[in-house]
């Protein structure tokens, strides 16, 4: 398979940067597809991954681009990286390789690939704003052929660190996250943050999510419908008994 010329885009705060386009060999090893994603530091990371990927994909469709599919290896890839750049803020790994060795390492084929990373920006919005602001950034953003895309996003010291790894490729990739999308007007009943008739692990999982995110002053990451479904004691927010009774119950149904 003959590679195209893939580019590489940084971007921290105001500074801007462009290292040299580059090509790669085949990978030797590849991460096992599939897993959920990894390597996040703050639990906004799977909820921040799935904004910047919506805000990608508004940017792409009023533009007349097809909108590209976050894949779960490439997610993981991408928090790999942003792990990386917290220590070495470059698009050169801390191991010398290039940056974008972080798809190859994933197992996946490709004809283009690019990386935009950023530092200290608080949100998806913010972010996705300086690299709109950018042209290199914009340009990867919205490379006419990208199809998948993965979004990583790691704290450290208290300073966020994104990344943005694209990929167009031959093959097709369907290891896509399983991603929940509840519209506010959607009426949810008690206990069940996910809407699928039941009070399960999910929901235990989103509900502690959610009560250790406004705990520690990051917000909230749930719809109007889920913070009222998840309101178990009727204080208007999310809070541990919450949390406790919402366990309570997957518990006692878990073992029937």
């Amino acid at each position: 398979m003959k590679k195209l010329l893939a580019s590489v885009i940084s971007l921290a705060l105001t500074l801007s940067a462009m290292l040299p386009m580059t090509s790669f060999a085949a990978p030797d090893t590849a991460l096992e597809l599939g897993d959920s994603i990894v390597m996040a530091s703050s639990v906004n990371a799977d909820s921040y991954a799935e904004q910047v990927v919506k805000l990608v994909n508004e940017e792409r469709t009023k533009r007349g681009l097809q909108p590209v599919k976050a894949l779960i290896s490439m997610n993981k890839a991408a928090n790999i990286r942003a792990k990386e750049i917290a220590a070495y803020f470059d698009h050169v790994r801390p191991d010398g390789r290039s940056g974008l060795t972080a798809i190859e390492d994933a197992g996946l084929s490709w004809w283009w690939i690019g990386e935009n990373i950023a530092a200290g920006q608080p949100n998806p919005q913010e972010v996705m704003k300086d690299w709109m602001n950018s042209e290199g950034h914009r340009n990867n953003i919205l490379k006419a052929n990208c199809k998948y895309i993965g979004v990583g996003y790691y704290v450290d010291n208290g300073c966020p660190y994104w990344v943005q790894l694209f990929l167009d490729s031959s093959e097709s990739y369907t290891d896509f996250p399983a991603i929940k999308v509840i519209q506010n007007e959607v009426k949810l009943e008690k206990g069940d943050i996910n809407g699928d008739k039941a009070i399960n692990s999910i929901d235990a999982s989103e509900v502690l999510t959610e009560y250790a995110s406004v705990s520690a002053g990051r917000g909230s990451r749930f719809s109007a419908s889920q913070v009222t479904a998840a309101d178990l004691n009727g204080n208007n927010r999310v809070d541990a008994v919450d949390a406790s009774m919402i366990l309570g119950i997957y518990a006692k149904n878990a073992t029937k």
